[in-house]
């Protein structure tokens, strides 16, 4: 820390009144800057076309991407925790799939898509499966050290009856616990690619900023906050309706 802060630019020019500006003046809607007798019927009008022009398309989006995103999250989570798993695959198998795991989990989904969307061209696409992989990595990961605590029976069956008839019944739970503990992450990074171009709330966010209407941008945050407090609030009730533990626990 120590280091980090020493290594700062501290000659860089700081001006408080730009900062005093920004707070006072930029972020204000302009309706309520220009002032004027309809000041109120003004601020009506400007809130109603970001409503239609910008926010309800990139709510729409961002929520269609997102849902995409968390279904095909699930769907290779299944795929993936066997590639750890000591009750599926021998130590050698494993390692590979620690490997691949790793890697897959710890490259950054924004930095995926990115080279993904430089690939397939501009599309909802390369963010789902940037999306898909990374968040499949990370709960794989999980459930796969999770079956390292199953106990089977001596004469359990074994290759694909095992997977389908011992060990996914007894991950089913968990891994739709953690699924939707990872809705509200996979929402807001699905809301951040948009500065990648792809058309979710983030690419109106980008969009404000590259124009300096810093009242929209900070209008456009807002909304994308209430967004990601609603979908964590909906993931929070779904988890306690069917008594999902985030907590890997056998039971």
């Amino acid at each position: 820390l120590i280091g980090a802060a020493a290594i700062l630019p501290w000659g860089v020019a700081f001006s408080w009144s730009h900062i005093g500006r920004f707070l006072t003046e930029d972020i204000i809607p302009y309706p309520i800057r220009a002032g004027g007798d309809n000041m109120m019927a003004a601020l009506g009008d400007w809130v109603s076309m970001l409503m239609v022009d910008q926010i309800w398309p990139g709510t729409i989006a961002t929520v269609q991407l997102t849902m995409i995103a968390l279904v095909a999250t699930g769907f290779l989570t299944m795929a993936f925790f066997p590639l750890i798993s000591p009750l599926l695959l021998g130590r050698a198998a494993r390692t590979g799939g620690h490997v691949f795991l790793v890697v897959v989990r710890s490259t950054p989904e924004y930095i995926l898509a990115f080279v993904l969307l430089n690939l397939w061209g501009p599309s909802m696409l390369p963010a789902i499966v940037a999306l898909s992989l990374h968040n499949a990595a990370i709960i794989g990961h999980l459930i796969g050290r999770f079956t390292e605590t199953l106990q089977l029976r001596l004469d359990a069956v074994r290759g694909v009856n095992r997977y389908f008839y011992e060990v996914v019944p007894r991950i089913y739970r968990p891994m739709l616990a953690l699924l939707f503990y990872r809705w509200e992450i996979i929402m807001r990074e699905t809301a951040i690619l948009g500065i990648l171009g792809i058309a979710t709330l983030g690419f109106y966010v980008d969009s404000a900023f590259a124009d300096l209407r810093f009242d929209r941008a900070l209008f456009l945050i807002l909304i994308t906050a209430m967004l990601n407090i609603c979908v964590d609030a909906i993931s929070r009730t779904i988890r306690n309706r069917l008594r999902l533990q985030t907590t890997l626990e056998e039971r």
